[in-house]
């Protein structure tokens, strides 16, 4: 005997039957007591109809058992059908599918986002709810545009089903967080400057405060880990309640990146392009978003004014640094990045990495 099935709860008709028979009531009896023809009683009886509301409040009143205890036995009749039928409409191919899925199933369960399939039956209709789908083999309908967007910028090839698990964690991870009613734009422009600020934390601290501080804008943050073979930066989206959603990927990295990284989903928002995925593209074209975030971090005229000034000392960057209210990794990385100081060993001591190990 199979323990994983599920043991079939029956029409809730036989339970009518049952109580009937108990209490020595004729099924015609019934019927003048509830209003309806013995016919109707019958069908009921054999499962041919279901117990609606409003026959259940009046078995209430003629059997004694509550209306409430109906629609529960209903209830639980419909979703063992349901189950049923879905099992039975599983595609032979939805479970070689459920191979892509191998290396980020650790992730979803560390998260408590599926739950330990008794059978195979049981991880396939698992991940169908998971992946919001009911059939595994759409999802490369779903991801194909924001995936051709991606290859086409560079990102290389992906695989859809890992990507969409990807999109999916990111979505369940914050769709309950606790935050601000709505999304705020105003408000998040106007909190720029303490989002520099955090910087000055360690790096278990960074995601309570970054989470702390997008929720009084109502927006739900979330550092997530990277899923391999997706190169995704972030996500940023709009709910349906009018919240927003921030996911950021946490990878071992240079923290003047992950800060950059940050502050490009960021403008996203406050640029109104509130449902986009950034991947890792390779071109290395400046961008609208590009500049906005050199902007945010260090403006341009007090950055050409360093510049200008010639002398890239790590002193002299340490403090510019602490007067733009940025870490001096900021300051370094930029200055790499415009050819104006090479990454000798000595500038590499400066740029710390952030390791994200209780991600």
């Amino acid at each position: 005997m199979n323990d994983n099935i599920k043991t079939e709860p029956g029409h809730p008709g036989k339970r009518l039957a049952d109580i009937l028979e108990r209490v020595g009531m004729q099924r015609k009896e019934l019927a003048i007591r509830t209003g309806v023809s013995e016919k109707y009683i019958e069908t009921v009886i054999h499962g041919a109809k279901d117990i609606t509301f409003a026959f259940a409040r009046r078995l209430e009143y003629a059997v004694g058992l509550s209306m409430q205890q109906w629609m529960d036995m209903q209830a639980e009749y419909d979703e063992y059908r349901s189950e049923q039928k879905a099992r039975a409409g599983i595609h032979p191919d939805e479970t070689e599918l459920t191979l892509h899925l191998v290396d980020v199933m650790p992730h979803l369960k560390k998260y408590r986002l599926l739950d330990e399939p008794k059978s195979d039956e049981d991880a396939i209709l698992s991940l169908r709810k998971f992946m919001g789908v009911g059939d595994l083999r759409v999802i490369p309908d779903i991801t194909h545009a924001a995936l051709f967007r991606a290859r086409h910028k560079g990102a290389g090839d992906i695989d859809p089903y890992v990507f969409h698990a990807w999109r999916q964690m990111c979505i369940r991870l914050t769709e309950h967080a606790k935050t601000a009613p709505v999304m705020d734009i105003q408000k998040l422009g106007d909190s720029l400057p303490a989002i520099k600020h955090l910087m000055i934390y360690g790096e278990e601290e960074i995601p309570m405060h970054l989470e702390k501080t997008f929720a009084a804008c109502g927006v739900a943050f979330r550092l997530v880990p990277p899923f391999e073979g997706v190169p995704v930066r972030g996500f940023v989206r709009r709910m349906a309640d009018g919240r927003g959603m921030l996911c950021l990927t946490a990878r071992r990295e240079r923290q003047d990146v992950f800060w950059r990284e940050l502050f490009r989903e960021i403008s996203q928002i406050v640029n109104g392009n509130s449902n986009f995925i950034d991947f890792l593209y390779k071109e290395t074209t400046e961008t609208y978003i590009d500049n906005f975030t050199d902007e945010v971090l260090v403006p341009k005229k007090r950055y050409e004014r360093l510049v200008k000034n010639g002398n890239f000392s790590f002193d002299i960057i340490r403090r510019f640094a602490e007067s733009q209210i940025v870490a001096e990794h900021i300051v370094l990385a930029r200055l790499i990045r415009d050819g104006l100081i090479e990454e000798t060993d000595e500038v590499k001591e400066h740029l710390p990495e952030y390791g994200w190990e209780n991600i």
